[in-house]
């Protein structure tokens, strides 16, 4: 009965605090970028079967090769981290991770390219916090016109 009771708090938390941040979103995105390349050539989605979305564990989205040109990035993804905080967003870094050190690769001539999962660590002030976060990742895409840096994001919330 106390873990049903303990469940149902946290549900009804999740749900307030879920509302406030839509209601109470910060007034524009951490990053301004041009939406023809935002979100188009490639996307990001939270992966739930590989992450806990809780302050003391990695997280794992999954990158989406949705184009037909070929996309580089480092090997980090230019990944960058914010946690909004008074209604602004703060960007904040990873913590250290081990990566090869090679250039990442979506192209049409690399199918096994098309499905990347990136994992990270939100380097967090405090694990026993609530933090609404918007991760992006930046990569050039080739097209006949020259080289064009695209990007896309995802939103998510990290529990205790």
């Amino acid at each position: 009965m106390k873990k049903l009771l303990m469940v149902l708090v946290l549900l009804l938390y999740f749900a307030i605090t879920s509302c406030s941040v839509i209601n109470n979103g910060p007034d524009k995105p951490p990053i301004v970028f041009d939406s023809a390349y935002l979100n188009q050539q490639i996307r990001l989605v939270a992966i739930k079967q590989l992450s806990a979305f809780q302050t003391k564990y990695p997280v794992a989205v999954h990158l989406e090769y949705v184009s037909s040109n070929k996309i580089v990035f480092p090997s980090n993804y230019n990944l960058r981290i914010f946690i909004q905080k008074d209604s602004q967003w703060l960007e904040i870094k990873e913590k250290p991770a081990i990566r090869p050190k090679d250039k990442v690769i979506l192209s049409p001539s690399i199918p096994i390219s098309y499905e990347q999962i990136i994992m990270f660590s939100p380097a967090l002030d405090d694990l026993t916090k609530v933090y609404f976060m918007r991760i992006y990742v930046f990569g050039d895409m080739t097209m006949s016109e020259g080289t064009k840096q695209v990007a896309a994001f995802v939103d998510f919330v990290l529990s205790p």
